[in-house]
């Protein structure tokens, strides 16, 4: 596969007018050769329909590659940090929410790490407008992760193992899939939600490990506030440290609901394709590229639109893309 065509730089908003003019989308991943979904505009939003296994995705993975190329948890967490897949208790937290509700000294939740990569807070409308307290080792453990960047040795390595090998060019001294992740994921959670974020600095006091830490400042923390601290996590871990501590958390279980159909509004289909790039590095729909990294990114929320040479949908997303940016200068204007 060559990159010869057109390309357009956009931001997240921005693939809604992709998806208008495409319609009907075949989402594929091309360093594999593999058919992820396929979606289909409703009344409501898209039908998406989920066209590959797991063991039909790993079997591309191999082993020693398994860190740094795609996997299918990867790919179901883009389902999880888009909105389309759920905790499996998420009813019973719900239930809980109305029980602190009820607290007159109020109550303010601590995300964990894994939290922030499944972007759990941003999705949950249940949790707008809550205060939201971070640990800085939670923090430093999301920053740390950004700093991992792709050695010429590695793209090559990984070349020789993927098809459209050529399309790893755009990656060269980029950001590696767990920095991805990090940076356009959790990251991308934390600028989200930093309005409302207060950052509860490390305890000085030693730690076996920065879990032991995380749950030693919040407590710290809880201890100095008149509000209950609820600290949110998806590690069973974790939470041995919390009950010694004294910390309130709730203990989210890891879904369990299998890909297959899924009805979604617009909004969760676009952060889908955009995590998916995100995490991935490059997706294909239907004949376009989508890249989430590539030679020149600057900002957080950025993608690069490869169209194929001399095709009709570019212009016709270049016409609406226009238009679409020219509203928005008015509106802001």
């Amino acid at each position: 596969m060559r990159m010869r065509g057109t390309s357009e730089v956009i931001e997240k908003p921005e693939l809604q007018v992709l998806m208008n003019v495409l319609g009907e989308m075949r989402v594929s991943y091309p360093l594999y050769g593999l058919e992820l979904l396929r979606a289909k505009p409703t009344e409501r939003g898209y039908r998406v329909n989920v066209t590959v296994g797991r063991n039909e995705f790993n079997s591309r993975v191999p082993d020693y590659l398994a860190n740094e190329l795609p996997t299918y948890t990867d790919f179901y967490e883009s389902f999880i940090s888009s909105g389309i897949i759920r905790y499996d208790n998420i009813g019973e937290f719900l239930q809980n929410l109305e029980l602190y509700e009820r607290l007159k000294k109020g109550v303010a939740f601590a995300p964990d790490t894994n939290i922030f990569y499944h972007r759990f807070i941003s999705s949950c409308r249940a949790l707008d407008g809550y205060q939201i307290v971070v640990a800085e080792g939670v923090k430093k453990e999301i920053e740390d992760a950004m700093n991992y960047k792709y050695r010429n040795r590695q793209l090559e390595e990984i070349g020789r193992e993927v098809q459209n090998g050529s399309l790893l060019r755009e990656f060269s001294n980029r950001r590696t899939k767990k920095s991805r992740k990090a940076a356009y994921i959790a990251l991308k959670e934390f600028e989200r939600l930093k309005p409302r974020i207060i950052i509860a600095e490390d305890v000085k006091e030693p730690a076996h490990n920065n879990d032991e830490r995380i749950v030693k400042s919040l407590k710290r923390y809880d201890r100095m506030t008149p509000t209950l601290l609820v600290f949110l996590t998806a590690d069973i871990a974790v939470t041995d440290v919390a009950e010694m501590e004294g910390l309130e958390y709730f203990l989210f279980r890891y879904p369990r609901e299998k890909l297959g159909k899924h009805d979604v509004t617009a909004y969760q289909l676009r952060t889908l394709l955009f995590n998916l790039a995100a995490v991935f590095g490059v997706i294909e729909i239907n004949r376009a590229l989508i890249f989430g990294e590539f030679g020149g990114k600057g900002g957080l929320n950025e993608l690069k639109v490869v169209f194929p040479a001399e095709n009709r949908t570019y212009h016709e997303f270049k016409f609406h893309l226009k238009l679409s940016r020219k509203l928005m200068e008015i509106m802001k204007g």
